[in-house]
């Protein structure tokens, strides 16, 4: 099976994933990592797409695992790396990566910070994406995010 995806797009997805898991600090999954890793090696051309669907694999697993275990956004996070390794094979897999990285933000948030949390990542990840990829991933530019509107 020859590879379909965009070197660009993998790597910003893989970005996305490493962006997320830092804010996770107290969650790590090596799997997610391996498929971080695999996805930009894949895109730097220093990987094969059989390593990024191991990873993928690996790291889907690892998801279910999490999910069935009741860690619904851990598994989101660690399924925002493996579309980004499955990328390599389908470049509308690194969009379904930023997708499922908000997901995890949501499932993390608390119903006050939603407001500004959601679209602080969405922000973000169009910040990151080269200006030429933008406009097929995002219909416009993301809004600033309001401040989170918890009260003490």
């Amino acid at each position: 099976m020859n590879p379909s995806g965009d070197p660009v797009l993998t790597r910003w997805a893989a970005d996305c994933a490493e962006h997320l898991l830092t804010q996770f600090p107290d969650f790590a999954d090596h799997s997610a990592e391996a498929a971080i890793a695999s996805a930009r090696a894949w895109a730097d051309g220093t990987a094969s797409a059989d390593d990024c669907r191991e990873a993928a694999f690996t790291a889907h697993m690892s998801a279910r695992e999490l999910s069935e275990a009741g860690y619904r956004a851990a598994a989101s996070c660690v399924r925002t790396a493996a579309n980004a390794a499955a990328s390599c094979d389908d470049a509308t897999l690194a969009e379904t990566a930023a997708d499922y990285a908000i997901e995890a933000i949501s499932l993390n948030s608390a119903p006050c910070e939603l407001s500004s949390a959601v679209p602080t990542e969405r922000r973000w990840q169009w910040t990151q994406l080269p200006e030429p990829q933008r406009s097929a991933l995002f219909e416009a530019e993301p809004p600033e995010a309001s401040a989170a509107s918890c009260a003490i």
